[in-house]
């Protein structure tokens, strides 16, 4: 069951030895979800969109290289960047040490969702839904 709050520690989600790009659930509610990615030295995530979720990346630890809609910048730990739903994007660790980004996913919603999202909070006010 979700819980209204949670805590979780990243730092006991990161793999010691990545052999690739690992990545873990954090978490997933309605339509917010979470996820720790790992990408060992030299390793890559080519270029890719989303259309139905913005996405906002937050650098928990190392240095890589974020791509956004064709433009390179810097990703150092405490970096916090926004990819709009629909942008293209990638990631790169060009650096000797694992890069460590945390990616938390808010899908767009559109008018064909208002019925799911009205039905939702009925339930949840007649706490058939937490």
């Amino acid at each position: 069951m979700i819980q209204s709050f949670g805590e979780l520690n990243i730092n006991a989600y990161q793999p010691h030895r990545p052999e690739g790009v690992v990545l873990t659930r954090l978490f997933e509610h309605e339509e917010l979800r979470a996820e720790l990615v790992v990408l060992p030295p030299r390793t890559a995530i080519p270029q890719h969109t989303h259309d139905h979720a913005h996405e906002l990346f937050d650098v928990i630890d190392g240095n890589g290289v974020f791509v956004v809609g064709g433009v390179d910048f810097p990703g150092p730990a405490g970096k916090c960047v926004f990819v709009k739903a629909g942008t293209p994007h990638a990631m790169r660790n060009d650096s000797d040490q694992p890069w460590t980004v945390r990616v938390t996913y808010q899908q767009r919603i559109y008018p064909r969702h208002v019925g799911k999202l009205v039905g939702r909070a009925f339930r949840k006010r007649l706490r058939l839904e937490q």
